[in-house]
Order: C-alpha cells, then structure tokens, then sequence
C-alpha cells in the first residue's frame, strides 16, 4: 500500500468505527416523526405488490420514495412480529412482548438505509477525489463521515435519508464528466438522477440546475477548446442523454409507471416542481436550436462573449450575494438587529410570512435600498424566508466546517483565475442559492430536513476552502496532511459526544442556547419520554396526554394526542410535553393556561434536554388536577 493512501484508510476506519459507535444503539432506541407511515403502510405494501405482481400497487406515497422502500423492505424477511397487528396499537395499550416486536420492526427497517449510507461512502470519495484530487476528497470524507445531520438523517425511516445521496452522487457524476469527458459519468448523472426523483420529486430541480451548469462550463472553463457553436450541439445532446437515462432508470425501478405511464411524468417533467418552468425550457431549446440551425450562432456568440468578458464579475456577485445573505443572518443572531423573525419562519416552514413583523421601518429602509440593486420586487416575505434557509445551513453545521465555507466563498471572490477546484466551489454555491429561491418562491422554508440535499455539497465547498487553506505557505509549515486530517476529526467527534443521541437536532456550538434550528424536530426526546413512563409502577393502567404522536407508539398504557370531548373527560396521569410542538399546541386550544402551566413547569418528573439546550425540552409533568383540553 502506498503511504499516501494510509491516511485515507485510517479516515475510512475512524468513520465506519464511530458510525456503528453512534449509529447503532440508535436504531433501536428512538420513536420517529412520519416513520410509522413508512413501517407498517409504505414498505410492506411496496413489498407485498411485488411479491403478487400488483405494480400500480407499488406507487405508495406523493413522495414517493421508491428506493427508500426497496432498501429498507430488505429488513422485513427480519421482523418476526405481525404488522398489521402491531400497526393498530398505536392508541392502545400494550404488552411488553408487543413493545419489543415495535423495536425489533424499526430495528431491522433501519439498518439497511444505515448499512447503504456506510457503504456508498467510497463512492463519493472515488468522484470527489477524481474531480478534486486527493487531498480535499479527505477532507470531504470528514466532513461527510462526522456529519450529526447526515449521520441522524440515516437513522430514521424516511425519503430524505436516500435524497442527499442519490442528488449528491447525480451532480458529482456529471461534474466528474465535464472535467474528463468520459461518456459513462454522463450516464452514472442520469442514473442517479432517475433515483433522486422517484425517492423524493424536489430532486426535478436538478433538470433545471444541469441545464444551467452545461452553458456555465463554456462560460467558465471551454470557452478556449471550442467554438461555441459545436459546444452548443454537443451540450444539448448530452443534456437529452441525461434526461433520457434519468427517465429510463426512473421507469424500471418504479413498477408503477409499468402499467400507467402518466405515473412517470408526473414525478418528473410533469411535476409541479418542474412543469411550471417547462415552457421556459422548451423555449429556450427552441430559441438555441433557431440560431445554431439558421443563424449560425449569431446570437449565442454575442451573449456568450459577454458573459465570458465578464466571467470574474459574475463570479464576484454570486460569491458577494451568499456572503451578503450569511453576514445578515450573522448580524440577527449575535447583534439581535431583529429585522426578521427568523425563528418564526423556520417554526412555519410551509407558510411563508406569518411571523414577520411587517411594521418595522428598519425593513422598509432594506426594501427602499435593495431597489439599487434589482431586487425591489422581492417582497420583504421572500428575503425573510432565503435568510431562515441560511440560518438552518449555517448553525447545523460544525463552526470549523462553517469557517471553511466562508473562507472557500471569499477565496472565490478573489479569484483573478479559475481552476477546476473554483469553478466547482462556484457551481456549489449556484446550486444553494438556486435551491433556496426555488423553495422561497414555492412558499416553503428549507428547514434543516427539507435541505438536506444541501449538506454533501457543502461539506465539499468546505474541503475545497480548507485545501485552499491549507496551501497557505505558513500553514503548510506547521500543519502537515496527516495532523489536519486528525484535528478534523476529534473536532468532529466532539460534536457528535456533545448532540449523542439527538444527531438529526444538532445546532453549532457557537449558537446561543436563545436560538434553536431544527423546529420541526424528528420526535428527539420521545423515546426517552416513553421509557421512562413505562418504567413507572402499574404504567399499563396509566392515561397520558401529548403534544408528541411519537410517545404514544412504544407506552404501555393509554395516549393521547387529540383535543376531542372524550379526551377532556379522562383522568390524565402525566403531560408529556415539548418546545417544537409547544406553538401549535397552544394555538389549536381555546384556553390553553393549563398546558402552559405544563410546558413551563420547572419541576417536571422527568426531562430531556435536546442539545443539552434548556430551551429545547421533553418534558414529563405530572398531573394533579384534571386538566380541561378545550377544542
């Protein structure tokens, strides 16, 4: 073995080491949000539709997460309870044997995503090192390896633990082939993407973002090796070669387009997500095939010599427009300018603009001066909106690994040259600014999970800057490869000791405990709520009630969620209650003074602390009085 390849293979080892360290006791001892609609509805159905040939039957769900039900069904043979059985005590009680067989089901559905996401981690580092060279593709293996987000998000039973890696793999392929060419990375793009859209239809976005990064490599990179002409026709081939094997792998692994083709266009070219912007599309094609065929590329010189001419000032404003927006969400959280309620936003993430405060002059005066600069029309709900998508970025990942970034940015910036390391680091930085708008004008906040697409590019826009970092000839002095390589990841690994066991719920270090990021938690804290009800005396005859569906799955007695008459008359004997449902509890009661009571209260009989953030809690109260649940 070549001693340059010994640090990658202790990267490797310290990885997969600390996964199953982490990773494994989690598989068992957590209660998810959606993930019940996965186990006992979703996966077996898809399964149960092979197995009779029932192929319309295996279109499950709107996601709709095809690959996630083909990788994690491989655990059902495991299973050795019944689930339909298991599926109607939700709201019941339950025995100890039926409690076990719940864990055993999510156990066994789970280690398959985990398993996939470990051993597809070569993968990446194969492409990012063919793109980027040795080195950053290190870099990257930390930073995706030691990911809490990334590491939480493979955990759980849910579309979004198979997204960031198949939209991941689509883009690094098709990078990989403009470096080299090479006609099989073109087909290795299309083939992941095809996955991406049949496990979650937001991936479509990645049509729109291919064909823009197929004009920005003349722009940036093949302007001098071809006439734009023959670019163009080449491009517009391997962009229909793509889509074609895009659209083919999407139709052999989703059976249900077998029998009804229209199930396939709707989850790509037809999807809400993409038909809006499809007659842009086909008239944009339409325009670029007029000029090639009539014109012969009048036009498109024109506009192309232009952009080139002015390459280092486009690359200039892109870089300026993400630092602009991050140096803005930095201002709110250490200097409390309070222009936005970010947190507001990013606690409604599908209701854009219901939390700001549309009366403060300080946003008028950012309204007025943004007309200086094109963007008058956006309303002050949308920039709110971008900001809340960058907070949730910036503060869910490591501080070194947000250093990384911005120095990666501010690099680009400076930049009088572009190598293939900077024109990737900008195509990242198009693809974030891309997504975020997309999801803005879509009316959606890209929370935590929502973005979770973003994460591998980032960490990899994070190892370019730390590679470029690293060239720094005083740096390079002190600080060799190998001890870089170390100091990442006990950084890491500290991160991960700090957030064990709510990986999915991580916030930075340097984020103070007043601010939380992931608002819409994944059930972080139930499964310890529920442990510790059942481990009361006589737990079988207990009644609680909870802000929380994720508690009620694994108790042994009697749950409650709902705000019906019949609930009110019950005796409850706990409330187990929690920051990230708190705003929507108290808003759907009537008089909701008695459940503030519980959410406040500072003596709770039991408590989980998410973050180790007292201000992001599970907490159980006992119930003395009978508390009046009012619809």
């Amino acid at each position: 073995m070549k001693n340059k390849n010994i640090p990658i293979v202790l990267i490797f080892i310290s990885i997969i080491t600390s996964s199953l360290y982490f990773g494994l006791p989690r598989l068992k001892n957590f209660s998810g949000v959606d993930e019940p609609y996965w186990s006992y509805e979703r996966v077996p159905t898809f399964w149960k539709a092979i197995k009779n040939m029932k192929w319309e039957k295996t279109n499950i769900c709107d996601k709709p997460g095809i690959p996630l039900a083909i990788i994690s069904g491989t655990g059902l043979p495991f299973i050795s309870g019944n689930i339909k059985e298991l599926k109607n005590l939700r709201y019941s009680t339950r025995t100890l044997q039926q409690r076990e067989d719940i864990t055993d089901l999510y156990f066994y559905l789970r280690l398959p995503i985990f398993l996939f996401t470990l051993v597809i981690l070569p993968l990446f580092y194969y492409l990012i090192r063919k793109l980027l060279g040795t080195e950053t593709a290190g870099f990257a293996l930390i930073f995706i390896g030691f990911s809490p987000i990334l590491l939480g998000i493979s955990l759980i039973i849910n579309s979004d633990a198979m997204l960031w890696i198949f939209t991941a793999l689509s883009i690094l392929n098709l990078f990989v082939f403009l470096k080299n060419n090479k006609r099989r990375y073109l087909l290795f793009s299309g083939f992941f993407l095809g996955l991406s859209v049949i496990t979650k239809y937001v991936a479509n976005i990645l049509f729109v973002y291919f064909f823009l990064i197929f004009f920005l490599e003349y722009i940036f990179f093949a302007y001098n090796k071809i006439a734009i002409g023959k670019y163009l026709k080449s491009a517009l081939v391997n962009y229909l070669v793509l889509s074609v094997t895009a659209l083919a792998t999407a139709f052999v692994f989703f059976p249900a387009t077998w029998v009804d083709f229209s199930v396939l266009i709707n989850a790509t070219i037809g999807n809400l997500v993409f038909s809006s912007i499809w007659p842009i599309f086909v008239g944009i094609m339409g325009i670029l095939t007029l000029d090639i065929l009539i014109f012969k590329t009048k036009f498109s010189n024109f506009l192309f010599n232009f952009l080139i001419k002015y390459k280092q000032v486009l690359t200039k404003i892109i870089s300026i427009l993400f630092l602009i927006f991050a140096i803005i969400v930095f201002l709110h959280i250490f200097f409390k300018i309070n222009i936005f309620d970010i947190q507001g936003m990013v606690s409604s993430p599908k209701g854009i603009g219901q939390d700001l405060d549309t009366r403060d002059p300080r946003l008028e005066n950012l309204i007025s001066a943004s007309k200086g600069i094109g963007i008058a029309n956006i309303s002050r709900e949308y920039i709110g909106a971008i900001l809340a998508d960058f907070y949730s970025l910036l503060f869910s990942i490591s501080p070194i690994v947000l250093l990384a970034i911005l120095f990666a940015i501010i690099n680009l910036a400076r930049k009088k040259e572009m190598t293939r390391n900077s024109i990737v680091a900008l195509y990242i930085i198009i693809f974030i600014l891309l997504f975020y708008f997309s999801s803005t004008f879509n009316n959606v906040i890209a929370t935590v999970r929502y973005q979770i697409i973003i994460y591998p590019l980032a960490f990899i826009l994070a190892a370019i800057g730390i590679s470029e970092f690293m060239k720094i000839e005083i740096i390079r002095k002190y600080i060799n490869l190998p001890i870089a390589y170390a100091s990442l990841i006990i950084l890491l690994l500290i991160s991960l000791f700090f957030v064990k066991p709510h990986y999915l719920a991580y916030s930075s270090e340097i984020l103070p405990d007043a601010f939380l990021v992931n608002l819409k938690g994944m059930g972080e804290g139930s499964f310890e709520a529920t442990n510790y009800l059942n481990s009361l005396p006589n737990a079988q005859n207990m009644i609680i009630w909870t802000d929380k569906g994720t508690v009620c799955e694994r108790f042994a007695g009697l749950c409650y969620t709902d705000f019906k008459p019949k609930t009110q008359q019950k005796n409850i004997d706990y409330f187990v209650v929690s920051t990230d449902r708190k705003l929507r509890t108290l808003k759907l009661i009537v008089n909701p003074s008695d459940l503030q009571q519980a959410y406040e209260s500072k003596n709770p009989a039991f408590e989980v602390l998410i973050n180790n953030n007292p201000n992001n809690f599970v907490k159980v109260v006992k119930s003395d009085i009978i508390i009046k649940l009012n619809k």
